[in-house]
């Protein structure tokens, strides 16, 4: 005979683990990986012609984060990170402008990670 398993989540107690403060460690691992992708793509411009070559490259961060997420049409506070470049010509480097080609090296390592984990 074979027994099948009987569990019933209760959201409210997912909710509550989701909203702890412990919860940023595993999305500041998740950050992390993402950085790291992201910066194994990240242009670095030639010294001989760039003021400041590597400077888009070392200024990835990632900060932790409280989300608003709602569920059933009520307010929830979630943890999570944000994953960010903070150089000044970062939008730039990431949608590309006349100037400036289009890397996309925060998308690349978004895909990249997706791909590796079949989503």
């Amino acid at each position: 005979m074979t027994y099948r398993s009987k569990y019933h989540g209760r959201y409210s107690g997912i909710g509550a683990m989701l909203s702890k403060p412990w919860m940023h460690a595993p999305c500041r691992t998740a950050g992390l990986k993402l950085m790291a992708e992201a910066q194994a793509v990240s242009p670095v411009g030639d010294p001989t012609e760039d003021r400041h070559p590597g400077l888009y490259k070392a200024s990835f961060v990632v900060e932790p984060l409280n989300k608003n997420v709602p569920f059933r049409g009520k307010p929830r506070i979630r943890a999570g990170a944000r994953v960010m470049n903070v150089a000044p010509h970062a939008w730039r480097v990431e949608h590309g402008d006349g100037r400036v080609p289009r890397y996309a090296p925060l998308q690349k390592a978004i895909d990249a990670l997706k791909a590796a984990h079949g989503g």
